[in-house]
């Protein structure tokens, strides 16, 4: 097989299977699977599992673990009113201001108060709320596998078209 026939062989297979191998998606393959395992983590609190075929290991599937962390208060200048912070005379800020685009005035006037203390005409010191974060997972499981260990698992395989996307190279 010519590299440019395995090209649009594999092509073709990626273009078919891609819509249940895309991530994110929570009614195609990849979104059914990770269903399942989230169900298992909840009932075991198992993070990581096996992924066999035919009997034999060829990788596994798992979730990563996020931190927990405390509830917090943040305080952070925002901008409330862009008219007065765009009129603002005030010569040191002017000068700070020509190094920036106006279209990011706002975080250019962020970035003035952080260094200089100087709250802009339009802006304020707010406090906002953080919430906690549970200890738990990221709910997007990763698959990993070894493609020689699937083809040598699925003997039906070998010799078959798909035998050459799982490790056989171009034939």
């Amino acid at each position: 097989m010519t590299p440019i026939e395995r090209l649009a062989i594999e092509q073709a297979i990626y273009n078919a299977i891609g819509a249940d191998l895309k991530t994110g998606v929570t009614h195609n393959l990849r979104g059914d699977v990770n269903a399942y395992y989230l169900d298992q983590y909840e009932h075991t609190g198992a993070t990581g599992f096996e992924v066999r075929v035919n009997g034999r290991k060829v990788g596994t599937y798992g979730f990563s673990k996020t931190k927990a962390q405390p509830a917090k208060t943040v305080t952070e200048v925002v901008v409330t009113d862009m008219d007065a912070l765009r009129a603002y005379d005030d010569a040191d800020f002017d000068s700070y201001c020509a190094r920036w685009v106006l279209a990011h005035i706002d975080d250019v006037a962020r970035d003035y108060f952080s260094e200089t203390g100087v709250l802009c005409d339009g802006m304020e010191v707010v406090e906002r709320h953080v919430p906690e974060v549970p200890e738990g997972i990221k709910t997007g499981g990763t698959l990993r596998l070894k493609p020689e260990f699937v083809q040598q698992a699925r003997a039906a395989l070998e010799g078959g078209p798909i035998a050459g996307l799982l490790g056989g190279g171009a034939s």
